[in-house]
């Protein structure tokens, strides 16, 4: 499909375009998903009447629940497809269009049957707990699957994780991130290598919360990374476990949860019997008010966090080549990244304030600011050069 961009000569000219067909093709995914949900609110609404008295609510809701959730992700699935062409005809994923889609497929199905038996619940639960009780409980359960996913990530989105083979960690490195945590009376951080395909090169990071926490490495970090770049991204990784600025993720993310549960019972209490002809408690269509606040709760939380996880992640950086004295691997990180993921080194500022794919923006311009800003501020350990 983009083969004809894939192949332009100019490599600038070719980097613009991929880097604009990613930033459309995100944004044009989610106000699909937003407009689909809105149309499906309506057409659901007027569509669908009272059914007979004899029949029990969850009986005639899980299979309309089932459709309405199957148009909504109708569009989304086609832009995952588009989307995931991209970086295979750029280059990035030689994986075959076979097996891309497939697991594509597997992780939307299991996706969209989890999506369904929560919404089949929310609605039966409609249908015998007054709104203010039925909000408290969406609200405990909405927190349930928060702390999950905080603490228990892989029971959530299960990757596949193996220990790292001989030489792909620098065991000299491990050494010192276990005297670290055991100095500052933290547990060390099992290093896992994760095995889960993605067309994207990435740094490692730190997996679940707290006591839970483990160093997640992508299995085509060690090939790609030069040693010195690869161990100041882990110990980056590792000192985020030491900082309290995760909890200002956790926090966003919390309030996106108490915003989104209001939302939702506003928008049935208030806007449905004003769309609707037919008894609000009777139509499965008001499921999709609570997944369409439920979506606006996850895109603010995504992008408050992005903001916070930027500038934390550049900071952390600043530190580790500090503690490292290797200012060097910074910048052949940065380099490493911006070449095997075909980024802009310095995008245009519309495009790294919104787009979800610049984790890291201006990467070089930032870590020079807060690199002066420590030598400015703390005194250099001796022999540091």
């Amino acid at each position: 499909m983009f083969n004809k961009f894939s192949s332009l000569p100019d490599p600038k000219e070719r980097l613009e375009i991929f880097n604009l067909l990613k930033f459309n093709l995100a944004l044009c995914r989610c106000l699909a998903e937003c407009l689909t949900l809105t149309i499906l609110i309506g057409s659901f609404g007027w569509l669908i009447g009272r059914p007979a008295d004899h029949i029990p609510p969850l009986i005639y809701s899980a299979p309309i629940i089932g459709l309405a959730l199957f148009c909504a992700v109708l569009p989304r699935w086609l832009f995952l497809v588009i989307q995931s062409t991209l970086p295979a005809d750029f280059g990035l994923d030689p994986r075959p269009a076979g097996r891309r889609l497939a697991a594509l497929a597997a992780r939307e199905i299991r996706w969209m049957s989890a999506a369904w038996l929560l919404s089949v619940l929310m609605f039966h639960l409609l249908t015998v707990l007054e709104l203010r009780i039925w909000a408290l409980v969406v609200l405990v359960i909405g927190a349930g699957l928060f702390f999950l996913d905080a603490f228990k990530p892989r029971l959530l989105r299960p990757e596949r994780l193996r220990l790292p083979l001989e030489g792909e960690v620098s065991p000299g490195l491990e050494q010192r991130l276990d005297k670290w945590a055991r100095q500052l009376g933290f547990k060390p951080w099992p290093i896992r290598v994760t095995t889960t395909p993605s067309p994207y090169l990435a740094f490692p990071r730190l997996s679940g919360f707290g006591p839970t926490q483990i160093l997640v490495i992508p299995e085509n970090a060690p090939g790609a990374f030069t040693p010195r770049a690869l161990n100041l991204m882990i110990v980056a990784a590792a000192m985020e476990g030491l900082v309290r600025a995760p909890l200002r993720i956790l926090f966003l993310r919390g309030c996106a949860l108490a915003v989104a549960v209001p939302v939702a019972a506003m928008f049935i209490s208030i806007i449905g019997p004003r769309l609707w002809l037919y008894p609000l408690v009777y139509n499965p269509a008001l499921i999709l008010l609570v997944w369409l606040a439920a979506w606006m709760g996850l895109a603010l939380a995504d992008f408050s966090a992005r903001i916070v996880r930027r500038d934390l992640e550049v900071q952390l950086a600043a530190a580790a080549a500090q503690i490292l004295k290797d200012d060097e691997a910074a910048g052949s990180a940065r380099a490493t990244l911006a070449v095997k993921n075909l980024e802009e080194e310095d995008p245009p500022a519309w495009r790294d304030w919104f787009s979800t794919h610049y984790s890291r923006p201006v990467f070089m311009k930032r870590f020079k600011h807060y690199r002066h800003l420590n030598k400015n501020t703390v005194p250099n350990p001796p022999g540091d050069a």
